[in-house]
């Protein structure tokens, strides 16, 4: 939906702080130049926050030494959940989240252990998985898969080693 347009001179404000938007005839010009000529002028958004890229699949971290530099704990959609900011071998910094019964019960027994939140904790050997067949409709877990009838679910747990 096309925007109102304004003048260019147009601000809008917040507390202590005076913002310009761009008019219509700006964000056209913008998209004839296309997305890779804007992308190679644009701002990066790490420089302008503290948050860190969050690991998606933790099957990268498998076998791969990383350390927990600090962790908090916070409440979900699906009840409570640990965020632990990690560095891996090339100095990057990560955040890992998990709320099942591996990683983020390993940080709270941490928590518990140590009386902090904060490392450094080195875990040379990544994460480990352990893998099982679960059916949601009733609940049970199974090492091997069931022959038995059912919705039976392949299902992965990660720990911290």
């Amino acid at each position: 939906m096309p925007r109102k347009a304004t003048q260019s001179t147009d601000v809008a404000t917040t507390p202590g702080r005076e913002v310009r938007h761009f008019t219509d005839e700006e964000i056209a010009k913008i998209r004839e130049a296309g997305f890779d000529s804007v992308a190679s002028h644009a701002t990066s958004f790490e420089e302008f926050t503290q948050s860190y890229p969050v690991i998606r699949d933790k099957r990268e971290l498998i076998a791969v030494p990383f350390i927990s530099l600090e962790w908090n704990f916070n409440e979900g959609d699906n009840g409570e959940f640990v965020s632990a900011v990690i560095m891996r071998r090339d100095n990057s910094l990560a955040v890992i989240n998990d709320g099942g019964s591996g990683i983020y019960r390993q940080y709270k027994e941490l928590t518990e252990r140590i009386g902090r939140q904060l490392g450094p904790i080195t875990h040379k050997g990544g994460l480990s998985t352990s893998e099982y067949w679960f059916n949601p409709d009733t609940g049970a877990i199974s090492r091997r898969r069931p022959d038995s009838e059912g919705d039976w679910r392949k299902a992965t747990t990660f720990y911290l080693t």
